[in-house]
């Protein structure tokens, strides 16, 4: 249950406490990770900037591109990641000594090693050390284990890098760079993977591990979404896209059933794309046979019989896609108008006629 640091209410789930950040606390207040928060709140819900979080996003873009040294700053100015990033190591481990944590590159990366994430390394400090550490000093305890964790153990992923790849992707896509863009956001899946215990299988549980700034289940759906755009101009993304799609279903079995229907209907239409009929219709068989009232398996698995076939099709294959299609119109809750599928049972019956035809009088 999240709770606010800034008036110690609890919140349900994570959309409630973003709501009640945005609403009911001033930007200038904010730590940088519930900045996030709510600007991941604007975007989920279309939302414009208000006058202060625009002037407050030139001062951070100001800031960003004539950075002061620390030394320049106040003892009360707040702490944002790039100040830290802007100091050089020695810097940064000299501004921790001053707060009680003595850290080397060997040490980092043994703690490192032993967590999956920046704040719980941080946390480590705090426990076994005395800190000497407040107000925004508190914050740059744990953004001096981010910058640290980037430069002393970049192979090793960390849960904080999640959202900033996510940020680099959305970054590059508005500068048209899809192709990149997608790169960083199949590197953020490989993260979150690499950072989420092996007995989480729900996206639930995911949700509740990873950055609170993250919606797995968006974040999926978008990625999926992305490659299918690539793969129209690049085949070589629909293996890729096929190799997405099954290592969600793998790694998270216990996700919502409408989702693994979904992604198990991506999986079935790669390897139709890739030409691999015969595994497709496996794919689609097995869909039936998990998820018997889908119509969309009926449906693509009878396509796949004579929809790219314009001769040599046999009275039986025919005879099966006509089958299928009216199963697609029995099966419950169809998301089909049924006019769609008659239509194609009208051509079916059409050419079987011929068919049947053909073959009396070669009788």
């Amino acid at each position: 249950m999240p709770n606010c640091p800034y008036c110690e209410r609890s919140f349900a789930d994570e959309s409630e406490i973003r709501k009640h950040l945005y609403e009911d606390h001033e930007s200038d207040e904010l730590g940088r990770i519930d900045t996030k928060r709510v600007e991941q709140y604007i975007d989920d819900h279309d939302l414009e900037e208000n006058k202060d979080d625009t002037t407050r996003a030139q001062q951070d873009t100001e800031e960003a591109v004539g950075m002061t040294a620390a030394t320049d700053r106040q003892s009360d100015d707040r702490w944002e990641l790039h100040d830290v990033q802007a100091l050089s190591t020695e810097e940064i481990r000299d501004k921790l000594a001053e707060h009680g944590i003595d850290t080397t590159e060997e040490s980092f990366r043994d703690r490192a090693a032993e967590v999956d994430s920046a704040i719980a390394l941080a946390d480590q400090w705090e426990d076994d050390h005395d800190i000497d550490a407040s107000g925004y000093d508190q914050d740059f305890i744990w953004m001096a284990a981010e910058v640290l964790w980037s430069r002393w153990a970049p192979d090793l992923p960390y849960r904080e890098r999640i959202y900033d790849l996510v940020q680099e992707g959305r970054d590059l896509r508005e500068q048209g760079s899809d192709a990149e863009a997608c790169q960083r956001w199949l590197t953020a899946w490989e993260t979150i993977i690499a950072v989420t215990p092996d007995d989480i299988t729900t996206l639930e549980g995911a949700d509740d591990h990873l950055p609170n700034v993250l919606s797995l289940e968006a974040f999926l759906r978008s990625v999926n979404n992305d490659l299918a755009t690539l793969a129209a101009d690049d085949p070589t993304y629909h293996e890729r896209r096929l190799e997405f799609c099954r290592e969600v279903c793998t790694r998270f079995p216990d996700a919502p059933a409408e989702l693994l229907l979904d992604f198990r209907h991506f999986i079935a239409d790669s390897l139709t794309e890739l030409g691999r009929l015969d595994e497709s219709r496996n794919e689609f068989e097995t869909l039936i046979r998990d998820y018997p009232e889908d119509p969309w398996a009926y449906k693509k698995l009878a396509d796949s019989y004579w929809q790219d076939e314009v001769d040599g099709l046999t009275a039986e294959e025919l005879k099966h896609a006509v089958k299928l299609y009216e199963q697609a119109l029995n099966a419950e809750g169809s998301l089909e108008q049924p006019s769609a599928a008659s239509d194609r049972i009208d051509e079916l019956e059409r050419r079987l006629a011929d068919v049947d035809s053909s073959e009396a009088q070669e009788e």
